[in-house]
């Protein structure tokens, strides 16, 4: 169980908060997404669960444990699409990363075969493309062993055959801790492709400007945010009959209309829709999290 307890960080010479009171906790799921518009504290919150960056207040433990940076340090590991080791060698990368305790050289072996790493000991990252080593860099992640492992926009510059097997990849480790193969794993994944989450992830986490919006299974996610379409004066008396319904956007075409709505504790039944002649359709992901948006926005 990993918990966030009120995290709150402001960056030097910043006015705004990066993060503000954020509290959640990341419980029996293997893979939760961590998505949001830009500027939301995505990478913040995961550099600080990776021992990356210390918040300024709040703090983040692990079963009950209090976890300072340099623990978290070595409990966690993060990969991004950022080319941070790009004055490193796809070697000393590896060998570096081998030094954990968890490291596993037959899976790395795998990811090397599948993905056609070429490693050339002295060649530095800087001198291959941004998928080539964004594809390294998810691999040592995974291979890593880490209880806690952190991939922000890691899947960004790959082509989408590679990142469709990468996302394999993750799902095949993460049902293999799920079921006993392997150790228990923790994956927090953040992507601006969001549809492509929907999925991969068990969970998700949705941030703006710093704050928790929603922390819920991707099924509830999906399911809360529906679109209610029928006759405009079906829709009319539907909303007269369940007054404080939150409306995020309305259309009208000729005699029809429909409405997206947040069900979110509301207890609307098939054969209420049904007996006001309507229709009713959750939304995707990527549409729900486009409108739980506009919903704050508003």
């Amino acid at each position: 169980m990993i918990t966030f307890n009120a995290i709150n960080h402001t960056y030097p010479g910043e006015a705004e908060q990066a993060l503000t009171d954020l509290s959640l906790e990341f419980g029996d799921s293997t893979v939760t997404a961590l998505v949001g518009p830009n500027g939301s504290g995505k990478t913040t919150l995961m550099q600080i669960l990776s021992g990356l960056l210390p918040s300024s207040s709040g703090g983040v433990s692990i079963n009950g444990t209090g976890m300072r940076p340099n623990d978290l340090l070595g409990y966690s590991v993060m990969a991004s699409s950022d080319r941070d080791f790009d004055n490193s060698s796809a070697g000393a990368l590896v060998a570096y990363a081998s030094l954990r305790p968890t490291w596993d050289q037959k899976l790395f072996d795998h990811y090397a075969q599948r993905f056609g790493f070429q490693m050339k000991p002295r060649k530095k990252l800087r001198k291959v493309s941004s998928g080539q080593a964004a594809i390294l860099t998810g691999a040592v992640a995974l291979a890593s062993g880490a209880p806690v492992t952190v991939l922000d926009e890691i899947q960004a510059p790959l082509d989408v055959p590679t990142r469709y097997a990468f996302y394999e990849e993750l799902l095949t480790l993460a049902a293999d801790a799920l079921e006993g193969r392997r150790p228990r794993r923790t994956f927090l994944i953040s992507s601006h492709m969001v549809s492509e989450l929907e999925n991969v992830a068990e969970d998700v986490v949705a941030l703006k400007n710093g704050r928790l919006l929603a922390h819920e299974s991707v099924e509830t996610f999906t399911s809360r945010i529906c679109a209610i379409a029928g006759n405009a004066a079906d829709v009319e008396s539907f909303l007269v009959d369940h007054p404080g319904l939150g409306v995020i956007t309305s259309r009208t075409l000729g005699s029809a209309r429909e409405i997206v709505v947040d069900l979110r504790g509301r207890g609307i039944t098939d054969r209420e829709i049904a007996s006001h002649s309507l229709t009713l359709s959750p939304c995707t992901f990527q549409d729900a999290f486009a409108y739980l948006i506009q919903e704050n926005d508003q």
